[in-house]
Order: structure tokens, then sequence, then C-alpha cells
């Protein structure tokens, strides 16, 4: 039987009809395909897919209307197509505070072109218990923020878009150039987080378990077997709002919450010895065996500090599977932190890459140190002070936004925070196509403060509302 997730042969005259395919090229085939031809490729596809989702997606008929965009004339003319984060966040709040879930699917359909019909709401008490039924009655799966204002963000993946979620986890760990790796069913999944989460790596980590595993959950070594709540990221974000002002209480903690308070009280309780079986796993029993490990450098740096208090070194094979993404969240780390992490782990590199859950791949960092769009991905780079997009040649500086051609089901374009420096000349390492530079900041969102949605943030917003839930009588 053929491994799950590996390339597929793709004739380059269906990708413009079908460019959701081009996530199963080979990634040296892919970064081969000349920009112009890719280009073409991408405009065609962009076409198409404005065509057949404006008349069923709303905002996206609204958007169009509103900039007066019948038809795309060339690549930059979608830019004023791109979504906002608030666009994911535009339900009124009181369908969450009053479980309207029958109303949040209503507003969620708005944004999928999978049928939502069949979600049975009834009875639903907790955004949880509401992400959960839209996974098992319609096998939507939502991607959601971390909450930074309180009030999250939900970006539905339809079920013509699963199967993308394993293809793409292997995608990010390996380079072009190189074979890719096989056996990684035989190879332990080690998460530095929660076993249940609706995130991109969350989705990925399902895909691994049925279709790598199948089904084995000894395969998959986490920090905490417990879910990453999305009702504790919305009170967290509403904790982190109010801290100054000291405004937040019991009494705004909703009664579905408060009756799993002694779940949670347990929770942190045994937080520490988890933490400390998790560790004796990972250093000890996994010892010298290649694993896969995805998680942020901050992350990797504290592995390495108990580890190291423990006297390890390095702990897994060579050729282990090693990626990282999402930075440091902000704190600095010693200089040459990451030699140190890879001298520690032991591993014969550490892949990196660049993105955001609002996509559907991750862009690899390659040997002159910059981020390669991939194929699939239309990028733009918008003037912070026009919002007018920059020539699609020679380098420039902005506001990044992407059009990611591999999702089916929702409109792909988004606007993100963050400011890069992206070049369309030859990358050093010999690459075509547009590329970012290792200098990536945020921008300060006007709309509804920095909601970006990633996986970096989430344990420790998670973590204070659980300590906040802890403390009440």
């Amino acid at each position: 039987m053929t491994e799950a997730g590996l390339s597929r042969p793709l004739d380059l005259a269906t990708a413009a009809e079908h460019p959701e395919q081009l996530v199963w090229m080979d990634r040296t085939e892919g970064f081969s395909i000349p920009p112009e031809q890719l280009d073409e490729i991408r405009l065609h596809a962009l076409r198409k897919r404005f065509a057949d989702l404006r008349p069923r997606l709303a905002p996206l008929n609204a958007l169009a209307t509103e900039n007066g965009i019948t038809e795309i004339a060339d690549l930059n003319a979608a830019a004023p197509l791109l979504f906002k984060h608030s666009v994911y966040k535009s339900y009124p709040v009181s369908f969450i505070e009053k479980n309207r879930f029958d109303r949040m699917t209503q507003w969620l359909q708005n944004l999928t072109t999978a049928d939502l019909s069949a979600v049975k709401t009834e009875g639903l008490e907790t955004i949880d218990d509401w992400l959960d039924a839209l996974l098992r009655d319609a096998n939507v799966r939502i991607t959601h923020s971390t909450g930074t204002s309180g009030k999250l963000s939900f970006l539905p993946r339809g079920p013509v878009d699963a199967e993308l979620s394993l293809r793409t986890m292997r995608l990010a760990h390996y380079r072009d150039r190189e074979p890719e790796p096989t056996g990684l069913g035989s190879i332990p999944t080690v998460v530095i987080g929660h076993r249940t989460m609706f995130n991109g790596y969350g989705g990925a980590l399902e895909a691994s378990l049925k279709h790598l595993y199948d089904g084995d959950e000894g395969m998959i070594i986490v920090l905490d077997p417990g879910r990453l709540s999305a009702d504790l990221l919305s009170l967290g974000g509403r904790l982190q709002a109010a801290s100054a002002k000291g405004e937040l209480g019991k009494s705004q903690v909703s009664p579905a919450l408060m009756a799993r308070l002694d779940q949670f009280r347990e929770a942190q309780k045994a937080a520490p010895e988890r933490r400390a079986k998790f560790f004796d796993t990972i250093f000890e029993r996994l010892a010298g065996q290649r694993v896969m490990i995805a998680a942020n450098w901050l992350m990797l740096h504290e592995m390495m500090e108990i580890g190291r208090e423990r006297g390890a070194s390095a702990v897994f094979a060579p050729d282990s599977l090693v990626l990282c993404a999402g930075g440091t969240k902000g704190k600095v780390l010693p200089e040459g932190f990451k030699e140190d992490i890879q001298a520690f782990l032991g591993v014969s590199r550490i892949n990196e890459a660049y993105g955001m859950s609002e996509i559907t791949a991750l862009m690899p960092k390659c040997s002159a140190g910059e981020y390669h769009v991939l194929p699939w991905m239309v990028p733009f780079l918008l003037d912070p002070a026009t919002g007018e997009p920059f020539p699609r040649q020679g380098t420039h500086t902005g506001r990044f936004g992407v059009m990611d051609l591999a999702i089916q089901s929702r409109w792909g374009g988004i606007l993100s925070g963050d400011e890069v420096t992206m070049s369309y000349e030859p990358c050093a390492c010999g690459r075509g196509g547009p590329h970012i530079a290792d200098r990536i900041r945020r921008f300060s969102e006007i709309e509804g403060g920095d909601d970006k949605i990633t996986c970096a943030g989430a344990p420790e917003a998670h973590d204070t509302a659980l300590a906040f839930l802890a403390e009440m009588e």
C-alpha cells in the first residue's frame, strides 16, 4: 500500500483548472516552474475561483461590489478582494453569550460552500461543543484564533479540503532537491502542547493519526492529553483585555464553564506530574529514536533547558524531522540559541518556515535564509500607507497578503498583519519567484486588536484562563 500523503505526478495543463493539485507536486518540480508560466496558471485559476465563489459567498460578493470588481484583469487587481481577519469574527458576540449556536452556524454558512444544514445545535452550551458538532455533522473543521480580544475568529475547512492537512504537514518536513522522507508511519510525533487543538497543527495531527498511524494514539506523544479549549482561549483573551481595569470577575464567566470548575482545578493540579511524565518519555524512552516535532523556538528552547538539567544531550536520531515556525513569542533568547538547540536535539538540521493558519501550508526557508512562496499561493505586498499593491517586480517592504488557491470551500484571500520584505529577483539559493526576507514583524492591527490566527501564543492564554478559574470559590 502506498504511504499516505506522498507526492503525485501532475500535468501542469490541469493546474490552472485545479490549482489545488499543485499541492501534490514534488517540491523540486514545483519550485522549478518558470515564474512567468506559474503566474499564467495563477491568474487563470484566480479568475476561475472568483467566478465560482462570488455568487456563493456573501462577504466576497459584497467586497467585490464595494470595489467595483466584476473580473480580475491581472494578479494585483485581486488585492482589494483580500479578506481582513475581522471577516472571520463578524458574528454578534451575543450569539456566543446566549448559546445561539444555530445562529452561529447560519453566520458561518456565509463563509463556506460546505453544507452546514445537517449540523445539530440544540443543547450546545460551549464553543467547543459547537466546533465538535460542525466536525461531526458536516465534516467541517474550524481553525480558530487565540482570541486576544476575547472574540475568536473562525475559519472553516470543508470536506473537500480535508486531504490537504496531511500533505502540507509532510511538505513542511522536507526540502526540495532532496528525496521526500518516507516511513513516517513508524516515527512517533512529539507534541509540546495539547492533544486536541482546533488550529492548523491540530488538523495535521488528526490527519496523521488517521492516515499515517492507522488510529494508533500511542504514536503521538503529548505534553497535555487534554484539549486546547476555545472557550478558555476566549476567556483568556477577555482576561487580558480587562487586566488593566480589573473588570472581569466570576459573574462574567459562562455557567457552562463554571460547571466545569472542578475539572479545570484538577487539570491544574495534575499539570506538574503530567509535565514530568512527558519529559521522562522524551529523554528516556525516545532517546536515540527518529521522531517528528513541530514547534516554535521558545518551546524547543524550554525543552533544551529542561533536558540539560537532566543531563540529556543529542537526544534524538540525526535524521529526525524537526520543524520550527512561529518565532519566540516576542521573547529574546541567547545568541546562538538555534545552533544550541540543534546540537541538543542531536538532529542534522531544523527546517524553518513562515506562514499562518489562514493558509494551507508553511513557506519553507531556503539555504540563503529566504522564505519562498509556494506555487499555489498568489502573494501580494501592499503599501501600508495607501493600501495599493506594489509592482510584482523588484524588492519592496509592506503588508503581506496572500491568495491560497489550494483552499476550495472558502475564499482563500487573506490580508495579514505582517510587515515583510518581498523580492521578485532571483534568490541566492538559485530559485526564481517571490521570496520573503527573514525579518518579519507585526503591524498594530486597527480593527479588533492583534488577532493573528496562530498556534504560538495559545497555550499561554489557555493556562492564564485555567489559573483564573482555579482560583474561584
